[in-house]
């Protein structure tokens, strides 16, 4: 008997390993935040469902920062706490004990979350006045802020290649577009001869981006684009409407405010302004480079900044020729058997699944295929925006796989059948597996396991 409870122990140590690693883990993808982690994960069977088996068969572990490491090792000193606490002594009751200390685990990692959410808090505060004094002392440097609910990374990328011609330029890279994440790059990275900062400014409530702006002082903002992203946790498209223009409010009486002449909410946004404006749009008569639709509208918001700052014709159209797509941006490969795979799996919004999904339907091959998830933190505007979602698949695509069940048969509704839900690598490569050829594309939406992209390589 004592070795069977021995046996027992070592496997309990392992369950509680594993799901102390994936609840930091889920925390720190939804930046420890409360908010984000509820808007995503507060639906009871999901989160009922990440209770009990923390994450599955698979071993989750976090980026391992100086935050992540404190809450692990917190939550695993606490629960060894408990554990040495002479509670009973019968060997089943140790078990069942043992046992309650497992599923109180989520519990326990989220209460230490919070917890040290409050020192980061003030920790957070100083790097934003060390780096806004920083920039407070680069008199001639320009800020140039980039905020919208899509469109932010690829008119950053064009805009930095284009501008790099002319001027010395520093951009803040992937996934830093938070107040912490453009302080702590604007002070490691920032020196006394950069002339143009761009930082692309992220929020997911009001005053988010107010406040990046008090630190980098624009002077020149884009407005890239206003959707229902992130509308769980705005509350509402006009609370969104208001977050984004913060960007613009925040410039001074002699900055310029650029803004989407393709989206309708931003035109009524740029109606209201009073200061200097341009309006981008597509230019159908001539085209800069071969993108897709959607880059080509936020290139061209590059090319009109560029302008205004002073650049020649010769200058941008030399620099547009030389422009490289990034990581991040939508690129195309062919894959196995000569399968065209359109890899768009940086990040979704509902504006960028639509483009994307028009792009599809402008290759010239028979077969075309879309694999995808729902898309997250929509909110009320969940059902409406995936049904909306799958008229387009029915449009464009011979197939759709739905990657996660959460809002499957709103899209499953609009595509007529077309639509299957399916979440296993393995099984996705046997749906598509006789699929594959050179008369076959297919789109690659949004953040979906690696081992399916690997598939096509």
């Amino acid at each position: 008997m004592p070795s069977f409870y021995l046996f027992l122990f070592f496997f309990w140590l392992a369950a509680v390993l594993k799901s102390v690693l994936f609840w930091v883990y889920l925390w720190q993808i939804k930046e420890y935040r409360l908010d984000r982690f509820g808007a995503e994960y507060g639906d009871s069977q999901k989160l009922i469902r990440f209770w009990i088996f923390s994450g599955g068969r698979k071993f989750w572990r976090p980026k391992w920062t100086l935050k992540a490491i404190l809450i692990f090792w917190t939550s695993l000193g606490i629960t060894t706490l408990f554990v040495s606490l002479p509670v009973v002594s019968r060997e089943v009751l140790v078990a069942i004990y043992l046992a309650l200390i497992y599923l109180f685990l989520p519990l326990l990692v989220s209460l230490v979350v919070l917890f040290w959410n409050i020192p980061f808090f003030f920790l957070k505060r100083g790097i934003a006045a060390q780096a806004r004094r920083k920039i407070k002392k680069l008199k001639k440097l320009l800020v140039i802020g980039i905020a919208g609910s899509y469109g932010k990374s690829s008119t950053k990328e064009f805009l930095a290649q284009i501008l790099a011609r002319k001027f010395k330029v520093l951009k803040t890279p992937e996934n830093v577009n938070s107040e912490i994440g453009v302080a702590q790059f604007v002070l490691d990275n920032l020196v006394s001869d950069t002339e143009i900062l761009i930082a692309e400014m992220g929020a997911y409530r009001k005053g988010e981006i107010k406040r990046i702006c008090r630190m980098v002082k624009p002077k020149i903002g884009i407005l890239t684009g206003i959707n229902e992203q992130h509308l769980a946790l705005f509350g509402s498209l006009e609370n969104i409407k208001k977050a984004k223009f913060e960007l613009i409010e925040s410039l001074p009486k002699d900055g310029l405010a650029v803004f989407n002449g393709e989206d309708p909410r931003v035109l009524d946004l740029a109606k209201s302004w009073p200061g200097k404006g341009l309006i981008y749009r597509h230019n159908v008569v001539a085209p800069r480079r071969n993108f897709p639709r959607h880059y080509e509208i936020n290139l061209n918001a590059a090319i009109d900044v560029a302008k205004y700052l002073g650049m020649t014709e010769k200058e941008i159209e030399a620099a547009i020729k030389d422009i490289k797509p990034d990581g991040k941006m939508i690129k195309t490969f062919t894959g196995k058997n000569g399968v065209l795979v359109i890899d768009d799996t940086y990040s979704v919004n509902p504006d960028g699944v639509l483009a994307a999904l028009d792009y599809l339907a402008e290759q010239p091959r028979k077969t075309k295929i879309v694999v995808m998830p729902c898309i997250i933190e929509l909110g009320r505007a969940a059902h409406d925006v995936h049904a909306r979602i799958g008229k387009k698949i029915a449009e464009v695509c011979d197939l759709a796989i739905i990657t996660t069940p959460d809002y499957f048969e709103d899209i499953k509704s609009g595509t007529g059948g077309k639509a299957i839900l399916e979440n296993n690598p393995k099984k996705i490569a046997g749906l598509l597996g006789a699929k594959l050829s050179s008369e076959t594309v297919i789109l690659l939406e949004g953040r979906i396991q690696k081992e399916i992209i690997d598939f096509f390589s």
